[in-house]
């Protein structure tokens, strides 16, 4: 009986791995995507038409400002890229580790 809580246990722990190897992945993509292809409502943009008189007075300001924005957004995308990484290696360990206890059990 305690091996098959041992069992269940094991597969459970797989089920797990994998689901964080598959949100790794889909997250590694989407920041990678996200790098190379920022979403445009988040940055300043000199001609959009939607500057006030303010802000065209201080556009060298602004412009600077946005290109802060820009660079910090691709730093935490990076960021985020390794996280993903991590993630898929972490689980993709434990995984082979829990599986090959698997592969043990069912020889025995």
């Amino acid at each position: 009986m305690a091996n098959n809580f041992r069992i269940i246990y094991l597969y459970i722990v797989c089920l797990i791995t994998l689901t964080m190897i598959i949100g790794g992945i889909v997250s590694t993509v989407n920041n990678i995507t996200s790098y190379f292809y920022p979403d445009s409502y988040l940055f300043f943009e000199e001609d959009n038409g939607y500057v006030t008189k303010y802000e065209k007075e201080n556009q060298y300001e602004l412009i600077e400002r946005n290109e802060i924005r820009k660079q910090n957004y691709k730093n935490e995308k990076i960021k985020n890229v390794v996280v993903s990484v991590v993630v898929i290696i972490v689980g993709t360990i434990m995984y082979k580790y829990h599986w090959n206890t698997i592969e043990k059990e069912r020889i025995k």
